[in-house]
């Protein structure tokens, strides 16, 4: 009965083996207490920081009491981005989308023009978004086919403030046609109307994925499975 055991697990730790985890996101939670991994675009007049607990005195903490990244304290209209490429892996099974953020916008209201913009110079403009966009895109894109995936875009009516809140929601349809491809995340922020700030913290885009079991264990397992049958057969005997 022991060597039963013994075999049956053998054989759970080659199928649990089948499945992996992998984090594609460099220093999402801003541990670093930079911007390391990510790219940034800082327009007009605000401040875009790297912000340590207990955080900018307008959104506090982030739900982590951490580091978190920051864009606000205008001295006039500006545009803040955020940007990171990553590799979609191959053989997903799941693919998830997470992250906390905070803002509080000092305008009347919040507003998207038309048509579709990420510039404060001209049309009136006051919104924060986060994408998932094709590689090649620009980093202040607005062309729907850039855009493959929205989280989170303002428009009037929205909440305002919005206390700290968290993201998560799997996105494996949306992401596994581009699988081996290179894919951006993106958090946005722009402001003609008025003082805008905004933060976020814990981006992560975890992706499970079914990896090929060697030869070599495959015949462990078959070898396992095979004798387990036969020591089953010799006591039914």
């Amino acid at each position: 009965m022991k060597k039963i055991t013994n075999l049956l697990s053998a054989v759970c730790c080659l199928l649990s083996a089948g499945m992996a985890n992998a984090s594609l996101i460099t220093n999402g939670d801003f541990e670093t207490g930079d911007f390391t991994g990510w790219n940034t675009s800082q327009a007009g007049g605000s401040s875009l920081f790297v912000a340590a607990n207990p955080g900018d005195p307008t959104l506090g903490s982030s739900p982590t009491n951490d580091f978190y990244a920051f864009a606000g304290n205008q001295g006039g209209p500006s545009q803040n981005i955020f940007w990171q490429s990553f590799v979609v892996p191959t053989a997903l099974t799941s693919f998830t989308f997470s992250f906390d953020y905070s803002y509080q916008n000092f305008a009347s209201s919040f507003i998207n023009p038309t048509p579709d913009t990420l510039s404060y110079i001209g049309t009136s403009n006051q919104q924060f978004r986060v994408e998932i966009l094709t590689g090649t895109a620009l980093f202040d894109t607005v062309n729907p086919t850039d855009i493959i995936f929205s989280a989170i875009q303002t428009a009037p009516g929205s909440l305002n403030p919005q206390p700290w809140l968290s993201f998560s929601q799997d996105i494996f349809s949306v992401v596994s046609p581009f699988e081996g491809q290179t894919l951006q995340v993106r958090f946005a922020q722009v402001d003609n109307q008025g003082p805008f700030d905004i933060g976020f913290d814990n981006v992560s885009l975890s992706a499970t994925t079914a990896t090929v079991t060697e030869p070599a264990s495959l015949a462990l397992l078959s070898l396992g499975l095979a004798s387990i049958g036969f020591s089953r057969r010799k006591k039914t005997a």
